[in-house]
Parts: structure tokens; C-alpha cells; sequence
């Protein structure tokens, strides 16, 4: 357990500077292996060793792949779960037209409120519990207001409309949570793939150090470019920090979206010189066209 939180709470920075200099001390320790043995035994053949190099770093190189292959999957399964997410809260606004109208004024703006609070920059706010808690009392209400059609025996043909994209809602909100704050790189990976990195380093450093070849200039760019693809890897398996963040437009368009309509409904009802803008739209900005 202990492990799994030192992997996803280093900073990212740290990660790249400690991977720099995990590669630069284990190939000098490999120099200096092979020094000692060329020292001890004599020159030893190329071939043999050249064998031992090929296979660590194919090795390595299927282990990189295979890690950052599951990484970049996990990705593409956040920036689906957004744009879906996103679909689904404004099926239900609109599908909200099927309850009664009260009822349906008060899911109006339960969802309006949801796409508004699900609308930020992941780079800038964490989630918090706190934040999963009111989500999840968000969802309670929404339900409250289909428990409330039940209990008035309300038609189950038109219930039903507003039930489906709710339930979808819902569970998308549990699957953002689980693929975005549960699901990382497991620690034997990561284990594994510094001690792969580390052994194919030596192997290479062991070579220099028996052909008497190797330069600072080669050995700073071994380190900057296992260093690069690790940090890339480190960065795709985050989700709240990083370069590399899930694009969440689709639920900024749409929280514009709704808060216009919220606004246009409560204009019919009071007039347009007695409502306030909502956050985030300025007078005169044009409506958010759908993708």
C-alpha cells in the first residue's frame, strides 16, 4: 500500500531527476565492473557481451511498451467516459420535459447544477471527498424526484424517459471515479521496470567498461531518454496532474449550454430585466453550438 501511494504522489519533476540519476549511477557501476574485470582477466569478446546487451534492452523495451500501451488505453477510456458523461447529463435535462412540471423545473436545475459543477480545469482544482459527496447527493435528489413520480403512480412509459439517461448518468460518474482515482500502474511494475532499466543500464555500462568505449555524451543521453519515456508513462497514468490531461471541454460547452437555457426559462417566467447571468457567460456571448 505503501508503495502504490509513494508511485502516484511524487511529484513529477522528482520522478524525472531521480529516474536521471538511478540510470547515470547504475551505468557507472557498470563501467566500473567492467573495468575491474578487463583489470582482472584481460579483454573479454564482443560478441558475447553485444548478445547480453541485445536482450536485456529488448526485454526492456517490451516491458516499456507494454506499460505505456496501458497507460495510453486508460486515457482514451477518460476522454470517452467525458464526452459521454457529458451526452448523458444533457439527454436527461432534456428528457426531464417527460415528469410533471414541477418536478421537471426542479431536475432541470439539479442537472443544470451538476454540469456546473463538474465544469473545471483538472490541472487547477483536486477532487476532493468532499466533492464526491455532494455529487453523490446531487444524485440522491435526482432520485428523490423519481421516487416522488412513483409514489403519485405516474405513468411508466414517460418515467422511464427520464430514468435511463439517470441511471447512465450515474454510472458514469462511477466509472470516472474508479478508471480517473482508482486504476494506476500497479507497484510491481513500476518495480519492475526500474530494476529492468537498471539491469539493462549495467549491461551497457559493463560493455563500455570492457571495450574501453562509452563517453559522458552517450551515457547523458541513455539517462535523458529512459528518463523521458518513464516520465511520460508517470504522466499518462495521472489524471489531475501533468501535461498530458484529459481535454474536458465537451462539459464546459455543455455547462454553457444549460446555464443559457436555465436562464431563457426563468426569462419567460419573470421577464429578462430581472435575471442575472450565470457564471462563466457575459452578456452579448453567443450560444454554444452543439458538436
Amino acid at each position: 500500500m505503501y508503495a502504490d501511494d509513494l508511485f502516484h504522489t511524487l511529484p513529477l519533476s522528482l520522478i524525472y531527476f531521480v529516474t536521471v540519476c538511478f540510470v547515470l549511477i547504475t551505468l557507472a557501476f557498470g563501467v566500473m565492473l567492467g573495468r575491474f574485470y578487463r583489470r582482472k582477466h584481460g579483454d573479454q569478446k564482443e560478441s558475447s557481451i553485444g548478445s547480453a546487451v541485445g536482450a536485456t534492452l529488448g526485454l526492456l523495451a517490451f516491458l516499456l511498451a507494454f506499460t505505456f500501451n496501458m497507460t495510453a488505453s486508460r486515457f482514451g477510456d477518460r476522454k470517452a467516459l467525458v464526452l459521454g458523461e457529458a451526452n448523458v447529463i444533457h439527454n436527461a435535462y432534456l428528457r426531464a420535459d417527460f415528469l410533471l412540471p414541477e418536478q421537471a423545473t426542479r431536475a432541470r436545475a439539479l442537472l443544470a447544477e451538476y454540469a456546473d459543477f463538474r465544469d473545471y480545469d483538472p490541472g487547477e482544482r483536486k477532487i476532493r471527498a468532499e466533492d464526491l459527496a455532494h455529487v453523490e447527493g446531487l444524485h440522491r435528489q435526482l432520485w428523490g424526484i423519481v421516487d416522488y413520480h412513483v409514489a403519485q403512480q405516474y405513468n411508466a412509459g414517460y418515467l422511464r424517459q427520464f430514468v435511463d439517461p439517470l441511471s447512465e448518468l450515474i454510472r458514469y460518474h462511477h466509472s470516472r471515479v474508479v478508471v480517473a482515482l482508482q486504476y494506476h500502474i500497479p507497484p510491481p511494475i513500476w518495480l519492475s521496470m526500474y530494476f529492468m532499466t537498471g539491469l539493462a543500464m549495467m549491461v551497457i555500462g559493463y560493455q563500455f567498461g570492457i571495450s574501453r568505449g562509452g563517453s559522458l555524451q552517450i551515457a547523458a543521453a541513455l539517462a535523458l531518454t529512459f528518463a523521458t519515456v518513464i516520465l511520460l508513462i508517470a504522466d499518462l497514468d495521472r489524471s489531475m496532474e501533468g501535461l498530458l490531461l484529459v481535454d474536458e471541454r465537451p462539459l464546459h460547452e455543455l455547462n454553457l449550454r444549460l446555464q443559457r437555457e436555465q436562464q431563457r426559462r426563468l426569462e419567460e417566467k419573470t421577464g429578462p430585466d430581472s435575471v442575472s447571468l450565470p457564471r462563466g457567460v457575459s452578456p452579448g456571448h453567443p450560444a454554444v453550438q452543439s458538436p
